[in-house]
């Protein structure tokens, strides 16, 4: 029979040894062991058997010491390099589960966590070494947190005691804590009591405060009796101080704060502070191109449109002028208690100067002055701050060709003009050059008087009539009722340009510039003329039938 060696025969010994004394530890069990020695990887316990256990150097927190008692889980009966495997940390966390689960059907149903990872359908939540499962759906307030250093409070929703997990709700425990704060907040105050808030949003018809946890709304309508204002002006994120409750919802579980409802309304007494003409101080707190906005104190704003900021200015950019911040001196215009409108005026307190706009400008009267701008329609002149006069284009020079403004004229340089009229009501003042000299169609109405005879050359011919240039350049029109008493279906059939021609003036018409003539009727003269001759030259009784008929065919 084959010799069984002795080193295995020991080994044999000490396993049966071994497992002795592990028959009353189970796998899963926590047993506590005092650690005997220490290496880079493992802490090495005595647990009561024969052979000293291991636990991974990792699983401890804290520095171990020689001699310390720590209590371990035996994860499985089997050796591994001659020794028993043993988990500090699955020790620690059944134990925090048996607490936990001894704590939840005590009835805590609370529970503190972080948050340290997001996987599928939810979040995981670190509750003191204990990991439970968070629902997309009952995050609430965490919705966005994928890591977190602080502990959130949390309430169970249910435990599995096999699989020993659970899942938890910060929706749930949320809302009882509300409810818990809106009862509280209900039982110890009512419409009409000041409470202390801090305001956490701003919202464009107003701000969120939280009151004794709770949040309540201020209706930007609430915040000021100013009725144009910023509401970051009025309060500040994070800022804290009093409102007043204006109603408790109790239904719905809303409450409806104010803040201007602390101050007495100063509308009210507005009469008693503020009459129509009074002159203030105000300060431009808001300013648009129409008009601005003066507070002239204690929440009172008037408003003061570009119409009442010139007299002598008109649609005006009110930003050009008042500049937010400007101080201030005006005439209160209008105060309307029931619509809460306060009206103002700047040029109220100065003289119109178109009131007497006459007495420095007369009409008629001579003027020199600088030039101020040059537009297609004419050139404006300077009469005086922010008065000006226009001189039309028509009004430049009798001689229409000289048109070209910005050849003959330049900003700045002085010309002189007459006053042609003057409109106070729409603020104009017509001016006119070519007025301080006479037209030169006055000079052709005196040098060509009706009935006078002209001579002249054909300068145009058209289907209404022939035009007549005379001396000095000057043309005048025969129309073609007053060519012939004979009918002219065709005038190119009897007339050519440059051909000589008589005439008879009838009129000068100086606004239209037109001179007319008559063809016609320097022929009838003309035989009147000869007719008075040959009357003069014989005696009646002389002038014979066939003297007349000679005459006849003459014509």
């Amino acid at each position: 029979m084959e010799q069984v060696p002795h080193d295995y025969n020991e080994t044999i010994d000490m396993e049966h040894v071994a497992d002795s004394a592990l028959e009353e530890i189970n796998t899963g069990s926590i047993v506590q062991g005092e650690i005997v020695t220490i290496d880079n990887d493992y802490v090495y316990v005595n647990v009561g058997t024969k052979s000293d256990g291991r636990v991974p150097l990792e699983e401890f927190h804290d520095k171990p010491e020689v001699g310390n008692l720590v209590d371990v889980m035996l994860k499985n009966k089997r050796l591994v390099d001659g020794m028993y495997q043993f988990s500090k940390k699955a020790a620690d966390s059944e134990k925090r589960w048996q607490e936990f689960y001894h704590e939840y059907k005590e009835g805590q149903t609370l529970i503190d966590g972080k948050i340290i990872s997001s996987i599928n359908k939810g979040k995981l939540v670190d509750c003191n070494g204990l990991t439970a499962f968070l629902p997309f759906s009952l995050t609430a307030d965490l919705k966005s947190k994928t890591e977190s250093n602080g502990d959130y409070a949390f309430k169970i929703k249910s435990i599995d005691e096999k699989k020993k997990t659970f899942i938890v709700s910060r929706k749930d425990y949320l809302d009882e804590e509300h409810e818990k704060k809106w009862e509280n907040l209900t039982a110890s105050y009512n419409a009409g009591d000041v409470i202390r808030g801090k305001v956490v949003k701003f919202v464009e018809f107003g701000a969120f405060i939280e009151v004794e946890g709770i949040d309540a709304l201020l209706h930007r309508n609430d915040m000021t009796w100013k009725k144009v204002f910023k509401q970051r002006k009025i309060l500040k994120l994070g800022e804290e101080r009093d409102f007043k409750i204006l109603d408790i919802n109790r239904s719905e579980g809303k409450i409806s704060l104010g803040l201007k409802q602390l101050t007495e309304d100063p509308w009210l007494k507005i009469d008693e502070t503020y009459s129509v003409d009074d002159v203030v101080k105000g300060e431009a707190v808001t300013v648009t191109n129409f008009g601005a906005f003066i507070e002239i104190g204690n929440d009172i704003e008037g408003y003061l449109g570009r119409d009442d900021i010139s007299w002598v200015r008109n649609n005006i950019n009110v930003k050009d002028i008042i500049i937010k911040g400007d101080e201030l001196e005006l005439k209160i215009l209008e105060i309307d208690k029931d619509e809460r409108k306060l009206t103002l005026g700047l040029k109220q307190l100065t003289p119109n100067p178109w009131d007497t706009i006459e007495e420095r400008f007369p009409v008629g009267s001579t003027h020199k002055k600088q030039i101020k701008k040059i537009v297609k329609f004419g050139i404006f002149v300077e009469l005086e701050d922010d008065i000006d006069g226009l001189v039309h284009s028509s009004d430049i020079s009798w001689d229409e060709a000289a048109r070209d403004l910005n050849s003959l004229y330049k900003v700045g340089n002085e010309v002189e003009f007459k006053i042609l009229d003057v409109n106070k009501e729409k603020m104009q003042i017509a001016c006119g050059i070519k007025q301080l000299t006479r037209s030169p169609w006055e000079l052709i109405s005196e040098k060509y008087k009706p009935r006078t005879r002209v001579d002249g050359v054909v300068s145009g011919i058209t289907q209404f009539g022939l035009f007549i240039k005379l001396e000095d350049n000057v043309e005048g029109l025969v129309h073609i009722s007053e060519i012939s008493r004979k009918r002219i279906e065709n005038l190119e059939d009897h007339f050519t340009v440059g051909e000589p021609i008589n005439a008879v003036v009838l009129g000068v018409d100086v606004d239209k510039k037109r001179l007319s003539l008559s063809i016609k009727n320097y022929e009838i003269a003309s035989e009147k003329e000869e007719l008075d001759r040959i009357m003069k030259e014989a005696s009646p009784s002389k002038v014979t039938l066939g003297d007349f008929v000679d005459l006849k065919l003459e014509e």
